[in-house]
């Protein structure tokens, strides 16, 4: 059994960025759509790679720390608002650090756990999809994990849901 039919495939880890259309979207910035599932060649990675690629990305993860946000600047600049999205996308990515910090640790505690019990790189990884499955939307977003990234324009309104005490004082 592969990979793929282990964890759920309800997400998308998005870790390029092809766009194929342009569009306009309800925030009035131009959005793009057919953007690679990339959560399926993360997937994919982990069925094909050598249990020693595996190994040594489980390290980086102990490495490296907390995942950090990604968004695309373009996003942010083609907003119909760029300073309130700026304002939006800061005050979700500290929300966001302290959710990822506590992931961190449950990543860190799977990686222990499996290691302790002898499990193979790719279970673990397995195990830390599922893990990141199972996250916030808001981590999702900045994570481009099942869901286009933080500043993206399909994302303006959840992206306001998530920052409610913003003020947009540019209005």
């Amino acid at each position: 059994m592969n990979v793929s039919d282990q964890v759920s495939t309800q997400s998308v880890y998005e870790i390029k960025h092809k766009p194929t259309s342009v569009q306009r979207s309800t925030s009035g910035s131009v959005s793009t759509s057919q953007e690679p599932d990339n959560r399926n060649e993360y997937l994919k990675y982990i069925d094909s790679a050598s249990e020693e690629k595996l190994a040594q990305s489980i390290d980086a993860i102990k490495k490296y720390g907390p995942p950090t946000a990604m968004f695309r600047m373009e996003d942010i600049l083609n907003s119909h608002n760029v300073e309130e999205m700026h304002g939006r996308v800061s005050r979700a990515i500290s929300h966001f650090n302290q959710e990822a910090e506590q992931f961190h640790k449950e990543e860190l505690a799977i990686i222990k756990h499996g290691e302790g019990e002898g499990k193979s790189a790719k279970e673990i990884m397995t195990e830390l999809v599922a893990l990141r499955d199972k996250q916030s939307e808001l981590f999702k977003m900045a994570t481009s994990w099942g869901s286009k990234n933080l500043a993206h324009p399909d994302n303006y309104d959840k992206l306001l849901e998530h920052t409610p005490d913003y003020v947009n004082v540019y209005a």
